[in-house]
């Protein structure tokens, strides 16, 4: 792939959305067993989103093996964190990273998009 096919992001948009996902989905749930399921929740969680970040980067976001596999063993660290990372500081940055914080508007009015300089 050429250097046109890459994404203007750090993390490919279905990377980020995958991470929080997975992050929201599998320690929402735990709350269920009363954390009782933690580590076994952490390990999958960790393992699902290290290979399925992997493959994105690779296959959508251009990257190079050595590339892909930094980001997904960032992935696999932030859906293993045992804790719900959405309304922390490190989800606020995987929206970021991920240009997902493009598809949400300001909640007090408008701010310039650190997307516009692209279009």
């Amino acid at each position: 792939m050429s250097d046109t096919d890459r994404s203007p992001t750090i993390l490919h948009p279905a990377s980020g959305g995958l991470i929080l996902g997975l992050d929201w989905l599998l320690f929402s749930e735990n709350a269920i067993t009363l954390g009782l399921s933690t580590l076994f929740v952490a390990a999958v969680g960790a393992g699902v989103a290290d290979l399925s970040v992997g493959v994105l980067q690779h296959r959508y976001g251009a990257d190079g093996p050595g590339l892909a596999g930094l980001k997904r063993l960032l992935g696999g660290i932030a859906v293993g964190i045992p804790l719900p990372v959405a309304g922390t500081a490190l989800g606020g940055g995987l929206l970021v990273i991920s240009g997902l914080d493009a598809f949400w508007p300001p909640p007090f009015g408008t701010f310039p998009s650190a997307h516009e300089d692209e279009r």
